[in-house]
């Protein structure tokens, strides 16, 4: 009876330990995350070329619901790269990442396009996008205080640590 008792405890042991790695090994990447946020602004734009103005409102709301969990992935993609001390397996990781981020955008680049197209020439969906820049733009500038970004939209490094240090 005990070399029953010891091959089912041994049996259980194996199998939970496997259902164990299964659902760490299972884990998604941080980059494949930041590439499904990808994948599903893809499909709000191919969904809505034919209806601008309903397209930019979707994205309104999935940006707005799922901003931090895409910043969040990217941070934690860099952390994660970062944390590799070998440098070739370190520069081949940040290949590996790149690649699983912007897959779905490359994938979807025509529809992009054409959704970026149907909102130009939609005045009400222009109206939307530019209203909800400048928003956005106020917002850093608030937080942040203003002069962090350059004429040409790049965040001025230096300018955006003097904000953090002296706020």
């Amino acid at each position: 009876m005990s070399k029953l008792r010891g091959v089912v405890l041994g049996a259980l042991i194996v199998g939970g330990s496997v259902y164990a790695m299964k659902g760490c090994l299972s884990k998604q990447s941080p980059d494949r995350k930041v590439g499904d946020s990808f994948e599903k602004v893809c499909s709000i734009a191919k969904k809505n070329v034919e209806t601008p103005e309903r397209g930019v409102h979707e994205l309104g709301r999935y940006f707005s619901a799922h901003l931090g969990d895409l910043t969040g992935a990217w941070g934690d993609t860099i952390a994660m790269i970062e944390s590799i001390p070998d440098d070739e397996r370190h520069d081949k990781r940040a290949h590996e990442a790149r690649d699983a981020m912007f897959k779905p955008l490359r994938a979807c680049q025509t529809e992009l396009l054409e959704f970026a197209q149907a909102v130009s020439e939609d005045e009400r969906a222009t109206e939307l996008m530019n209203h909800a820049g400048e928003r956005l733009g106020r917002t850093i500038d608030i937080i942040f205080g203003d002069n962090i970004v350059d004429g040409k939209g790049h965040i001025d490094i230096g300018a955006l640590e003097h904000a953090l240090v002296s706020r």
